[in-house]
């Protein structure tokens, strides 16, 4: 059984947090998850020093980790960030932040590696969220 981390990381802490708390409570994974958000200033944006803080205190205790985001433009920090732990299984989910921490959650608890975690999370773009018409 391997243990997996994830990151989750938004523009803001606040957004990242939430997402971290509803995860929680739909996984009950206290000790998977970390939320980074924000720049290093606080401000609206993101950060690969925070994001690889995150991921440093992630993988002391896990086998590797999946990082979750809410934009694309988050990609290049968490790259930059996961560059620094190249020995370490580090994935990138390209995936809804909501529906893909909740089934990142859930394969992580199971015990799931940081790679078929991260194909959960990714199975989260075909969720639906409207079912019939809207109109």
């Amino acid at each position: 059984m391997m243990s997996t981390a994830i990151v989750v990381v938004a523009h803001t802490q606040q957004l990242a947090q939430s997402v971290l708390e509803l995860t929680l409570q739909m996984t009950r994974t206290p000790h998977q998850i970390w939320a980074v958000g924000g720049s290093d200033h606080g401000g609206v944006g993101t950060s690969s020093r925070r994001i690889e803080e995150a991921l440093h205190a992630a993988l002391e205790n896990h086998d590797g980790a999946v990082l979750l985001l809410d934009l694309g433009s988050a990609c290049l920090n968490a790259r930059i960030a996961a560059e620094k732990f190249r020995d370490k299984p580090v994935y990138i989910a390209d995936a809804p932040l909501v529906e893909g921490s909740i089934l990142a959650g859930v394969a992580a608890a199971a015990g799931e590696a940081p790679e078929t975690v991260k194909q959960r999370a990714e199975e989260a773009r075909n969720i639906r969220k409207v079912i019939g018409t809207v109109e």
